[in-house]
């Protein structure tokens, strides 16, 4: 039984430490306490950043979030100064269609949005995204 609370605080003191580190390289708007149940879609959406921006700003966590704990702290980071805007996806989003809501292209908002591949068929409905200005 002490050897699982050493081990408890053990990581806990790690995350802590870990947490301050990357907080202390990154520009926050704000830090998150993760609770139980928590993903980064669903972080990311709360404060309106996108979810490859909430990684980027959290290199521990890694790219398929599954290694969040809780009561970690994460950076909230600011929004690029390249997003004219922010757009959440929701249920039924295509690339094109957001796309066309905010006349740009299709190309223009997957080179803003690195997270979303190729065939643009991975957007997950509370993604934030970042909507770059339209160029002349």
């Amino acid at each position: 039984m002490f050897a699982r609370i050493s081990l408890f605080a053990l990581v806990t003191a790690l995350g802590a430490i870990m947490g301050a580190n990357v907080l202390a390289q990154t520009s926050c708007q704000a830090t998150y306490t993760v609770v139980f149940g928590d993903n980064c879609v669903a972080i990311a959406a709360k404060f309106n950043v996108s979810d490859a921006a909430l990684l980027a700003a959290n290199p521990a966590v890694d790219s398929n979030c599954d290694n969040l704990f809780v009561g970690q702290q994460l950076c909230i980071p600011t929004a690029p100064a390249s997003c004219q805007a922010q757009y959440t996806v929701k249920s039924g989003d295509v690339c094109i269609s957001i796309a066309n809501m905010f006349n740009i292209t299709a190309a223009q908002l997957e080179a803003a949005n690195s997270d979303i591949d190729p065939l643009c068929d991975n957007l997950q409905p509370g993604e934030v995204l970042c909507i770059p200005a339209a160029s002349s």
